[in-house]
């Protein structure tokens, strides 16, 4: 990192979890509000009006989704409070684990690839691939496969898109909608773990084809 920049990771570090609570306050207090004038128009109106009800439901799944983004990126943008320093974790046992607890089939993993992190974190960003891949993926053909050169760990999944207007740029934003209409983030914030130990995550496409490659430097 350039030195000029330390400052500002080190700020970042720093203030995360006060300025989450900070973002979070006035959502809060926005959906209690909306609450009591959903009453008020309820009270005025002599009666429940089904398109306010709508309109403010709506409003309210925003404004809770807005506070699980912040929630999100501010903590797992910073490194974890109790795990002190960073270590060298051996990586293979836990894809195998991650893999075997979301339900895919992958070949047994052989030899010693060590990433340096927060056993923790790498542990939550291979839960968070595999349950984002599962709901992009059919289930249907989906497998998981590994892949070991010098310096770099690459995890991959393949499968048949879920959707027919799957677009690759969307999935791993924060506001993200999967196929059934819910709100997933788990793509996202396991790019953003990967992205804080120096790996990345990303999407291939090749016709009915997706694959979704994690991958971890290391040794």
């Amino acid at each position: 990192m350039e030195s000029w920049l330390e400052s500002f990771a080190a700020t970042n570090f720093r203030r995360s979890s006060d300025t989450a609570h900070d973002l979070k306050t006035p959502l809060n207090v926005a959906v209690l509000n909306l609450e009591l004038l959903r009453m008020r128009v309820s009270k005025l109106a002599g009666g429940e009006d089904e398109k306010v009800n709508t309109y403010a439901k709506s409003i309210e799944q925003e404004l809770r989704r807005m506070a699980h983004i912040f929630d999100t990126f501010f903590i797992l943008s910073t490194p974890p409070k109790d795990d002190g320093e960073p270590q060298d974790i051996e990586l293979s046992p836990l894809c195998s684990e991650a893999a075997g607890r979301a339900a895919f089939e992958i070949d047994p993993i052989d030899g010693e690839f060590k990433v340096h992190g927060h056993e923790s974190r790498i542990r939550q960003a291979l839960k968070l691939f595999f349950e984002g891949a599962s709901h992009v993926l059919i289930g249907d053909g989906r497998r998981a496969t590994f892949e070991r050169a010098p310096g770099l760990f690459t995890l991959a999944v393949t499968g048949r898109r879920a959707v027919e207007d799957f677009e690759l740029t969307k999935v791993f934003k924060f506001y993200h909608t999967d196929a059934l209409g819910n709100a997933d983030l788990s793509l996202a914030a396991a790019r953003l773990i990967a992205e804080t130990y120096g790996g990345e995550l990303n999407a291939v496409e090749d016709r009915d084809k997706v694959t979704l490659k994690l991958s971890f430097p290391g040794e």
